[in-house]
């Protein structure tokens, strides 16, 4: 499995937006969304406010594969979905919600049930 390189997460965590597309069944990436994303530790995790609804969360969800772009870092990845029931990593993952977003309300919204079980890791490929 491909990892972060320590410059690409410094880049891409320093920066309040990430840019998503997902990968359609056809080959194609047509749209992206900008969201938030946070660290841990060495890996990077995105979540769905609006679940399944959300335009770019269901075709992530069915192909697992998109492109990601934040802090000059743009590369293909794989989207695996974080198990709801894995409390470390998502525990982890509210923690860093509400510190990166503090500043926001939504922080909150963000590190709490439904929003939680819509949680993607975002993993590199090259």
């Amino acid at each position: 499995m491909t990892a972060w390189t320590p410059d690409e997460l410094d880049r891409i965590n320093a920066e309040t937006y990430f840019t998503v597309g997902a990968t359609l069944p056809d080959g194609t990436t047509p749209k992206t969304v900008d969201i938030w994303s946070v660290p841990v530790g060495n890996r990077i995790f995105i979540r769905s406010y609006n679940g399944t609804q959300g335009k770019w969360y269901g075709p992530a969800l069915k192909t697992s594969r998109g492109r990601i772009s934040a802090g000059g870092v743009d590369k293909p990845v794989r989207f695996v979905p974080v198990d709801p029931d894995d409390e470390e990593t998502n525990q982890a993952v509210d923690a860093s919600y509400r510190e990166k977003y503090a500043d926001s309300e939504y922080s909150v919204t963000m590190s709490t049930e439904p929003v939680r079980r819509n949680t993607l890791e975002v993993v590199p490929e090259d």
